[in-house]
């Protein structure tokens, strides 16, 4: 039986949970093995279910559960499908046309379900300490999932994956330091351009720290795409880092720089 990418895809959660009849697995095992994205695929969907194995949320009170389930519908499900589709109208117009992977759509419902049960709890009148402690720890699960698409996304061989998991930062409340360095990392790194300058428009947020600052000055003597350089440029000079003086000096010195790129370089040591 010749099986397609898609025909595997829609398999890999019963593959996973042993249900697949011996020939339909043998059917699927055979296709992963030469099939480098569907054993991708099937990674992500193993290294997902480890992260939810690890951090199972506590079940709800019987009121709340009640309450909530008679609520989902009508309140959760109408905000969360807003979302989805202001995401997915601004994905169609960066010219983005890839479907989603089966374990990110996994991933996506589950985050779903927990942001529903914090909102429930916040609805549904208990003592206000039980509550408290229990949206804290299902919030800090869903930003844990939500960590685990992003870093799972940043290593995905598809550039438009990869700037999916840069703008996602968004999606995430006071990211820490190990996010931050990813998003430095991939501006240095990635060998994509619109990759790097996604990085580094997030990062921008981030740039009344000091240490971000330095990061991004850091940066500036490494790119050579004139495109960065003029926005590392224009990003810097705007926070009047003194510190951007001197590779925006080297950049005046360079004879490959292009012209419009030394007249940002001229422009921001005006300003500095």
């Amino acid at each position: 039986m010749n099986m397609q990418c898609d025909d595997i895809d829609a398999l890999l959660m019963e593959y996973l949970d042993g249900k697949l009849s011996p020939a339909m697995r043998t059917n699927v095992e055979k296709h992963i093995q030469s099939c480098v994205a569907c054993k991708q695929s099937l990674e992500e969907y193993r290294a997902l279910f480890r992260v939810l194995e690890y951090n199972k949320p506590e079940q709800p009170s019987p009121a709340l559960q009640e309450k909530f389930d008679s609520m989902l519908q009508s309140e959760i499900n109408i905000e969360a499908t807003s979302r989805i589709l202001q995401r997915e109208e601004k994905e169609q117009k960066a010219a983005v046309i890839r479907r989603y992977p089966a374990w990110w759509r996994v991933a996506a419902s589950i985050i779903l379900v927990a942001g529903g049960i914090v909102i429930g709890m916040k609805i549904v009148p208990q003592k206000q300490h039980d509550n408290t402690a229990q949206i804290m720890r299902l919030n800090k699960e869903v930003k844990e999932i939500k960590e685990t698409l992003l870093f799972n996304l940043l290593n995905a061989e598809s550039a438009s994956e990869r700037i999916k998991a840069v703008n996602y930062v968004e999606e995430i409340s006071n990211p820490d330091q190990k996010i931050i360095t990813a998003l430095i990392n991939t501006l240095n790194t990635d060998k994509n351009v619109n990759v790097r300058l996604a990085a580094l428009y997030a990062i921008e947020q981030f740039s009344g720290s000091q240490a971000v600052r330095d990061s991004l000055v850091a940066s500036l003597s490494k790119q050579t795409e004139p495109l960065m350089q003029i926005v590392l440029i224009n990003m810097l000079t705007e926070r009047r880092e003194q510190k951007a003086k001197e590779p925006i000096k080297k950049i005046l010195s360079d004879e490959k720089a292009l012209p419009t790129v030394k007249e940002m370089a001229q422009k921001g040591l005006k300003l500095l």
